[in-house]
């Protein structure tokens, strides 16, 4: 089992950069939070019921902060039982919250009954139901600050994971970039075809047009269906596991001791996956335990891991200069197209996404045979204009707040992205 020092040195390590984020998101800060409940999207299950899509939001009382990061948290129970309500998801998101994060939990769709998902068509939907819902919970909060900014949040700094499934749904959400990624599966053209039946990977749950990356990953007790979607540039993760877990293997196998009619890759897999490409990872492996979630029982194992995972958070703070994210990390401001996959040796970078008044446009090459158009939500070209060179900088401080979409053309070629003016 992890050793309590280590967590000590890790602290002591960062803290002569805590006044670089006002002492905040390190110690308790905060003694009461608020909780509010609010619906962030509607959908349908797979028995064709309407379903409101609730969460609870977390946030310090008092607190005048108005640029926080933001820990979204996803509950446990096999993709057929759990609620935002559970008792791990209370305490991970009003702990946190102490410390001036803000947080939120959330229900997501779930299976009728849990012998449903012995069929695999049916456990693939269900999960990729679920990563819809979390991608309309992230779209929900990038929404609101690009908008009413009720929440305060830093659009920019928004963490996703949770506890078993939750924490499945999380990672995958992060790291499976692109439907063809299925490919890379051994019932890949399957599970294409599932996964565009239930409304392709951003899904219809909620919130369109706005961006649903996250900026850092974590799961107790979580898995990937395939560590190959993990690449260099991907987002940090924090991982907790038990290694005799037989509900979610550390390492490569079927969940729920092969009752699962699917693979998983645990958190071995992922720790071992990001630590080949350089990529931050922090690991809390028990071992000699087979408790699932790794807390499971322990009032001090959960005090733990929710101390690991706040000093993860810290090392990826962009409030801490010591940051341990990557320049290249993927990010709303660097997804290079959303609309035609074949011109991805196209590149360039929109950013800053959402933006306030001026965009910037990057290009790899080809500056004298490129367009740049700007067309709002309702199809209409706002801006049309040949590239000037290879950074171009567009003031579009008159145009109204909202989505926009941003559509280069270069030698026939073409990459549209969505942006958001706040």
């Amino acid at each position: 089992m992890k050793k309590l020092y280590i967590l000590a040195i890790a602290a002591l390590a960062t803290i002569n950069v805590s006044a670089q984020c006002n002492s905040r998101y390190q110690t308790d800060l905060f003694t009461t939070i608020d909780v509010t409940t609010v619906q962030y999207g509607t959908s349908v299950d797979l028995g064709s019921n309407t379903v409101n899509l609730m969460m609870d939001i977390y946030q310090p009382q008092g607190d005048v902060e108005t640029n926080r990061p933001l820990i979204i948290l996803a509950h446990g129970g096999s993709f057929s039982a759990g609620t935002k309500n559970d008792a791990d998801q209370v305490f991970f998101a009003t702990e946190l919250a102490k410390k001036g994060y803000v947080c939120a939990t959330i229900n997501y769709r779930l299976a009728t009954n849990a012998f449903s998902l012995i069929v695999e068509e049916t456990t693939v939907k269900v999960v990729f139901m679920a990563v819809q819902d979390g991608k309309a919970a992230v779209r929900f909060f990038r929404k609101d600050a690009a908008t009413t900014d009720t929440y305060k949040i830093n659009p920019d700094q928004i963490f996703f994971g949770g506890t078993s499934a939750g924490g499945i749904l999380a990672i995958n959400l992060t790291y499976l970039d692109d439907i063809s990624d299925l490919m890379t599966l051994p019932n890949g053209a399957n599970w294409t075809t599932w996964m565009n039946e239930v409304g392709g990977l951003e899904g219809t749950s909620g919130n369109p047009g706005y961006c649903s990356r996250v900026n850092g990953t974590f799961g107790f007790a979580g898995g990937v269906a395939d560590q190959a979607w993990i690449d260099p540039n991907d987002v940090p993760w924090y991982g907790s596991h038990s290694d005799g877990d037989n509900t979610v293997k550390i390492g490569y196998a079927q969940p729920l001791n092969g009752f699962t009619p699917v693979f998983l890759y645990g958190s071995d897999s992922i720790n071992g996956a990001l630590n080949s490409v350089g990529t931050y990872a922090k690991f809390d492996r028990y071992a000699g335990s087979s408790d699932h979630p790794p807390f499971n029982g322990s009032t001090v194992s959960i005090a733990d891991n929710k101390d690991s995972l706040a000093v993860f958070l810290y090392n990826i703070l962009d409030c801490n200069p010591n940051n341990l994210q990557k320049p290249t990390q993927k990010n709303c401001g660097n997804i290079t197209s959303v609309s035609d996959a074949s011109n991805n040796d196209f590149k360039l970078h929109i950013y800053p996404n959402p933006f306030n008044d001026e965009l910037n446009i990057r290009l790899t090459d080809n500056v004298e045979n490129t367009t740049i158009s700007i067309i709002n939500a309702v199809g209409k070209v706002v801006l049309n204009q040949k590239a000037q060179a290879f950074i171009n900088k567009i003031n579009l401080a008159h145009l109204p707040t909202g989505m926009y979409f941003v559509s280069v053309i270069s030698n026939e070629k073409t990459v549209t992205q969505k942006v958001i003016r706040k």
